[in-house]
């Protein structure tokens, strides 16, 4: 049961990009409303075998009612405001930690109690999709309730959640990747956060992290980052440039809770290097207008950072 669980999430995370799939999905919607999201229970059932504790199904419930709720009853006059409280309501459960890092930052010197950084608002459960390859329910559940929500109920033009690409569309990916590599290696070198440290793997662990990288971190992220959030702010700003920095700046402050070597958490050197690789990301999605270019150039950043560089 519990391959199956896997490979259900992941198939309902790959149809929203195969447009019959999705005209599928979008007609159930139609016929029973928001209730379609209940089809998201199935997988965290069949990974425990039918044997979720109560709590954690009402836990899994809430999740999945909270944005949905937020985006379909509120003010028209606030839209925006509505949309930032669903994207947090979907991202804060996933990453509690980066927001608890956030609020001791800014408020310095008032106590938190040590608890607060083990806590868990949903579930941690994950099912092998193959063998040593095991996909987090709830990360693949997040993005796949974000696809829901701004591609069928609310839809935002041009997140282009698709899979046809065009040669143009390689090329500017590759573009992306050319500009970061140019501007990011020397300042993270200077920074001392990159150190040349080639590494050799098997042609299977390449294979296995572009594939997974791809789909499982890369993919995911800039559904969110790009074709949300620099998606609203585009749509609320009307300034293309602007809407760009404050995602991209979103998207490094995104990185502040991982710590990497010589730099502990808060990770502001990470913030930095991601910051500037978000602005990659941004451009990349601003000449496409898909999220599936952008995770392209993301992934191929992440790749060669794990070959080459600890």
């Amino acid at each position: 049961m519990d391959y199956l669980a896997a490979w259900l999430i992941f198939l309902i995370y790959l149809a929203y990009a195969i447009p019959p799939l999705r005209r599928i999905m979008n007609g159930l919607k139609d016929r029973i409303g928001d209730w379609v999201l209940s089809f998201l229970l199935i997988p965290y059932l069949l990974a425990v075998k039918f044997q979720l504790d109560w709590l954690d199904l009402l836990r899994i419930m809430i999740y999945l009612a909270l944005p949905t709720l937020l985006l379909r009853f509120g003010s028209k006059k606030a839209k925006v405001l509505f949309q930032v409280l669903a994207i947090l309501a979907l991202w804060i459960p996933i990453e509690p930690s980066l927001f608890i890092l956030f609020l001791e930052l800014i408020t310095p010197g008032v106590p938190l109690c040590e608890q607060l950084y083990n806590l868990k608002l949903l579930p941690d459960i994950s099912a092998p999709l193959i063998p040593g390859l095991s996909l987090p329910i709830s990360t693949i559940t997040a993005v796949c309730l974000a696809l829901y929500l701004f591609l069928l109920r609310h839809p935002l033009k041009g997140i282009g959640y698709t899979f046809r690409f065009e040669w143009k569309d390689l090329k500017v990916a590759l573009l992306g990747l050319t500009f970061y590599s140019v501007i990011g290696l020397p300042l993270g070198l200077g920074l001392g956060f990159l150190h040349f440290n080639p590494q050799t793997p098997s042609f299977l662990d390449v294979v296995g992290g572009i594939l997974g990288g791809y789909l499982f971190v890369a993919l995911i992220e800039e559904v969110l980052f790009r074709g949300v959030i620099q998606n609203i702010f585009t749509n609320h700003l009307k300034n293309e440039h602007l809407a760009w920095f404050f995602a991209s700046v979103i998207f490094g402050l995104a990185h502040l809770n991982n710590a990497t070597q010589g730099f502990p958490v808060p990770n502001w050197a990470y913030v930095f290097m991601a910051t500037m690789a978000g602005l990659s990301y941004g451009w990349v999605w601003r000449k496409t207008h898909k999220v599936t270019a952008s995770a392209f150039t993301h992934m191929l950043v992440n790749l060669f950072w794990g070959l080459l560089f600890t």
